[in-house]
């Protein structure tokens, strides 16, 4: 049964992290396009920050950062009938995530931008 643990439990990461994708993203996120901010920070929260360009628009921005934890490979260790595999290495891997939404004199969102590694489910 131990030895099925951590291959079950590797396979169900993989599984649920396909759910995540970028094109999830695009998506979301293209839909919005002219709608009313408020009613996009009523659904996700207040922005990180806001600033105004000199067409007197204004961007609402939003960062995240993800922490994954990655299986690099098995670890190798000795039992009672040799070397055998007796767990998985993992890797912490963080990724971050900057949303830029611009808006009108209306507050309607006229387009939007990202940067880094940005998925949604």
């Amino acid at each position: 049964m131990k030895k099925l643990f951590a291959p079950i439990v590797i396979g169900l990461m993989m599984i649920l992290s396909g759910c995540a994708t970028h094109e999830n993203f695009v998506k979301r996120y293209d839909g919005w396009v002219g709608k009313d901010i408020t009613a996009l920070i009523a659904k996700i929260g207040y922005p990180d920050s806001t600033f105004s360009l000199p067409n007197k628009n204004k961007v609402y921005v939003y960062e995240r950062s993800r922490v994954d934890s990655v299986p690099v490979g098995p670890v190798m260790g000795y039992g009672y009938y040799g070397y055998s595999t007796v767990g998985y290495h993992y890797q912490t891997v963080t990724s971050t995530c900057k949303l830029f939404l611009e808006t009108d004199k209306r507050g309607i969102i006229v387009k939007w931008g990202y940067r880094g590694k940005c998925l949604s489910y």
